[in-house]
């Protein structure tokens, strides 16, 4: 949301008459842009920062719906990560015009920028390829899509292009063209013309015309009429002239007229950095309509054969320490945010949550699936976890949608009524007991952390919260014989509180340099532990004292992205170690508790973004699970022979 809005030049040009000299306690010295919904200027707080303050019309402020759809832009910029756009700094109401503030991200748009200095090439114009896709993850990550993404929506700042102005984006789960079609023409993918639903497919279409651009300077679908654009789009072939060979077959694969055949966000990433072939047209939309026919539910009882697996734990010696227990399988889940391991019937599974609002069980031994998806989230399932209840094995799942979920695993059916009562996003859930009790936990982003009695469904006592933050992750763990709740928010703050009354244990407001993106808990010997993983500006895993949440030795280091997912087990060897995944950077990691030093070496194979990783037994040995965006459980040996 930095100064897209038209008109936009690297410098301010000074303020008219007509310009309000303060918004909100915020002094403006200049206007960054202007457009048909608002005003940008360039403000300073209190302390001097240059911020970008946007501003309803005045001939709009009196619009509910206007006023509704501007503030509705801050809080979908608030979801997407602050890496890749003009983080949201503030927003509200002031003399009855409503504000956003956020970063000021000094620099040309992309679009400028190409006009006056030409078009981007070389190691450039890859570089800003592949820091625009990593964006677009992002977003997509974030429930949004954008649906206006084009060269003057990407501000070229001093630390990386930025993508900007979520005016018109929506969320992914309800995102359509409504009444009417917006976007800019040149940019708009067939599907939105034909009235379809905007979805990361038309946001892949829309940056590979957007690319095309930065590698020529001309459109990938020339006119100067907006009828003449509109029919090139939906009948002719891009114009990829001057685009640069490599990135040739990308970019037409991107603008096919078939949304189902265009490539995802991940293949594109792993194609550009790691110069890897695109699967073929024929291929990608084999895989969705695999995918499709799975979540219908049409290949449940399908036998492991049928996946052509390759089982490694033939030999007697096992699968080596590291290594892949089987070949990774492509799910009904085309991406997976979370993971946790159960035994269902005497077999090990692993249940996951599914950006698609489903959560699906399979073998872990074999990935074949076991019984039925269970569905009645509306939203992404941001976090699972595994317990028993009744007797039997059961799940809960927590959603964007505000609720936590009950499954029966055994007979595949919910149990329950939703707990309700979270006033935003529930981003994570535990499961434990409370003497004789099963109950599972909550932290959500409406900063409280909550308990349900898993037998009745029933909250128990009042919602506790350490401070008003977004809470991002809970764990449960006993402490003197009592239970308690690890929860880190997005603060960087550890806190340690007493299951039963919610009251404080232990607390590190500033655990983290950043956001406290997951936490664990357990033991170095005879005491007991917590582990946090670290997000945006940080990217350590931190050890904790259970009780008193002082630190543990030195932070471990070398994940190069947040450490998303976070499990705490045993190796073989009776080794307490931690489990970690890097969000961005593709790598499972293994440490020793103790010492703090990395079992072996990164655990490498995924081609996209780790969401979740799990710890537990296999067949009588300790294995990890991790998962992502690209829709495949990985499941790695944990066990002897280890490495030295």
């Amino acid at each position: 949301m930095n100064p897209s809005e038209g008109n936009f030049t690297h410098e301010p040009r000074p303020s008219a008459d007509g310009d309000p000299r303060r918004i909100a306690g915020y002094r403006l010295s200049g206007v960054l842009g202007a457009g048909g919904q608002g005003v940008v200027y360039l403000g300073r707080t209190s302390t001097g920062r240059p911020v970008a303050v946007k501003t309803l019309h005045a001939r709009l402020a009196g619009d509910t719906r206007a006023r509704g759809r501007f503030l509705r832009e801050a809080e979908i910029a608030r979801r997407v990560a602050a890496f890749c756009t003009a983080r949201v700094l503030d927003a509200g109401i002031a003399d009855g015009r409503p504000y956003v503030v956020s970063e000021y991200v000094q620099g040309p748009s992309l679009d400028a920028l190409v006009a006056g200095d030409g078009p981007r090439t070389g190691g450039g114009l890859d570089r800003l390829a592949i820091t625009t896709l990593t964006a677009l993850q992002a977003i997509h990550r974030a429930g949004v899509v954008h649906r206006d993404f084009k060269p003057s929506n990407v501000i070229m700042g001093p630390e990386g292009p930025v993508v900007i102005d979520f005016g018109i984006a929506g969320l992914l789960e309800q995102s359509t063209t409504g009444s009417g079609l917006v976007g800019t023409p040149a940019y708009l993918s067939p599907e939105l013309l034909d009235g379809d639903r905007a979805g990361v497919a038309s946001d892949v279409f829309a940056w590979a015309a957007t690319m095309v651009y930065a590698a020529t300077g001309h459109r990938a679908f020339p006119g100067t009429v907006t009828a003449v654009v509109l029919n090139a789009i939906m009948t002719r072939e891009p114009d990829l002239t001057s685009v640069p060979g490599h990135l040739r077959p990308l970019l037409a694969a991107c603008l096919a007229k078939d949304p189902d055949s265009r490539p995802t966000v991940a293949d594109l990433l792993t194609a550009l950095t790691q110069e890897r072939p695109l699967p073929g047209p024929r291929a990608t939309v084999g895989r969705r309509r695999l995918v499709r026919a799975l979540a219908a539910g049409a290949a449940v009882a399908v036998a492991p054969a049928v996946y052509g697996l390759t089982n490694l734990l033939s030999s007697e010696a096992g699968t080596p320490f590291g290594r892949l227990v089987r070949e990774p399988v492509a799910g009904p889940q085309k991406w997976v945010l979370s993971v946790a391991l159960s035994q269902v019937n005497g077999r090990p599974v692993v249940v996951s949550g599914g950006y698609d609002g489903t959560v699906v069980m399979a073998d872990l031994a074999t990935g074949a699936p076991v019984g039925a998806t269970l569905k009645g989230h509306r939203g992404p399932v941001w976090s699972v976890a595994t317990g028993l209840s009744r007797g039997g094995p059961v799940a809960v799942s927590a959603g964007r949608d505000g609720t936590a979920r009950l499954w029966d695993l055994s007979a595949g059916t919910p149990l329950l009524e939703p707990f309700t009562g979270h006033r935003g996003s529930v981003e994570s859930v535990a499961v434990g007991r409370l003497g004789e009790r099963p109950v599972a936990v909550s932290g959500s982003q409406d900063g409280t952390v909550r308990a349900w009695d898993l037998t009745t469904g029933a909250p128990i006592g009042k919602p506790f919260a350490a401070r008003p933050a977004w809470v991002l992750a809970v764990a449960m763990g006993q402490l003197d014989g009592r239970p308690v709740v690890v929860s880190g928010d997005h603060h960087g703050g550890i806190f340690v509180s007493d299951l039963a009354t919610g009251a404080r244990v232990a607390e590190r407001p500033k655990g983290h340099r950043g956001p406290v993106e997951s936490v664990a808990v357990g033991r170095l010997g005879d005491r007991p532990v917590a582990i946090s993983g670290g997000g945006d500006g940080d990217h350590t895993v931190r050890i904790w004292d259970l009780a008193s949440a002082a630190p543990i030795g030195e932070p471990f280091t070398g994940h190069r992205s947040w450490a998303l997912g976070l499990a705490a087990g045993e190796l073989g060897d009776g080794r307490a170690v931690v489990v970690s995944g890097g969000y961005r950077d593709g790598t499972v990691r293994v440490w020793d508790l103790a010492t703090g030093a990395p079992v072996g070496t990164a655990f490498l194979g995924h081609r996209g973004l780790i969401e979740s990783v799990a710890i537990g037994p296999l067949d009588g040995r300790t294995v990890a699970v991790s998962a992502g965006d690209d829709g495949r459980i990985r499941v790695w040996s944990l066990g002897p022979p280890y490495p030295a």
